[in-house]
Order: C-alpha cells, then sequence, then structure tokens
C-alpha cells in the first residue's frame, strides 16, 4: 500500500487528518501542522497505518498536549501497540464494538 496523507475540512470546526500506509514523520508533521491552524478538534484517521515510526509518535505529541483544540486520534492495532508502549494509550479513541462482534 502507498503512503498517503489526506487533510479535509474544516467542516463545523473538525479537521481530519487520514493516512494510510507508512506515512514518513516529516509528511506527517506538515500535514498535522497545516491542519492544526484554527480549528477547535483535529481528527487523526490512522486506522489504515500499517508501520508507525517513534517520530512520527514524537510529531504527533505537541498536537496532542497543544492548549485550545483538542485531538482524537483512531488508530491501526500496529499505531496502537506503539503508541502503548510508549505510554500514550490514553490519546487514542476506543472503537466502539456492538454486542454481535466478534473481539
Amino acid at each position: 500500500m502507498a503512503s498517503t496523507i489526506e487533510v479535509t475540512g474544516p467542516t463545523a470546526g473538525t479537521v481530519t487528518v487520514r493516512a494510510q500506509g507508512a506515512p514518513p514523520a516529516e509528511t506527517l508533521a506538515a500535514a498535522l501542522a497545516a491542519a492544526a491552524r484554527g480549528t477547535a478538534l483535529l481528527l487523526v484517521d490512522l486506522t489504515r497505518v500499517d508501520h508507525f515510526t517513534t517520530e512520527a509518535v514524537e510529531v504527533l505529541l505537541p498536537h496532542v498536549n497543544a492548549p485550545g483544540y483538542r485531538v482524537r486520534v483512531f488508530a491501526s492495532a500496529a499505531v496502537r501497540g506503539k503508541l502503548a508502549r510508549l505510554g500514550l494509550t490514553d490519546v487514542v479513541t476506543p472503537k466502539a464494538r456492538s454486542l454481535t462482534e466478534p473481539a
């Protein structure tokens, strides 16, 4: 899968950053910096990312901790694992499951 990053919005004060593949940290940094300007909520969709470097996590952190806006991260298992190993599981939005969906 090719690495891509797509930024959409703002729509109703929300900007969405969607990444897939293995986005380079510097590309993710540029997309997050551009997306974070003038928005109240930043959604970061990393559900289609199959490799996430420590550098990419470091790029994400200032946006998660910045005052004045909220960041929600939706992540693939690979990204969740990387964040968990770094003690950052609280930044990932839990996946909602139906009662009939297998765990």
